[in-house]
């Protein structure tokens, strides 16, 4: 079975860009606007691994990354922090949240295959 990845993000080209990179690895790619609908996409579909930005309107990563870590339905699911900020205090923010990692924007095809295989294993097939 292959493994599932949400991608929660407002740039509709952020989302087609990772979304085809993780298609070409053979994972399932789940998509969400904001922090709120990732949080429930998250809640409803137990992705394996949500991939998370920061700056989204209705409700922002950071919090949206605590609800998915404060909930027993969805705290064993983890989290990558993806933003253009990458400041030392969002670094912060985002591992007091409880993010598994953390990618600055923009980021190259193999620095996110390296991140997503060092947090799920390697390759999108389970077992593989």
């Amino acid at each position: 079975m292959r493994k599932k990845v949400l991608i929660v993000d407002d740039s509709h080209m952020i989302r087609r860009i990772v979304g085809m990179i993780l298609k070409e690895d053979d994972y399932e790619v789940l998509i969400a606007e904001n922090g709120l609908m990732g949080y429930e996409m998250a809640k409803a579909n137990q992705p394996d691994l949500v991939i998370m930005d920061v700056e989204m309107p209705v409700m922002n990563g950071i919090e949206a990354t605590t609800h998915i870590k404060n909930d027993k339905a969805t705290t064993h699911i983890p989290v990558l922090i993806f933003t253009s900020l990458g400041s030392e205090q969002d670094i912060r923010m985002a591992k007091e949240a409880g993010g598994s990692g953390f990618l600055n924007k923009p980021i190259s095809k193999e620095e996110l295959r390296t991140t997503i295989s060092s947090i799920l294993g390697a390759g999108g097939k389970s077992g593989a």
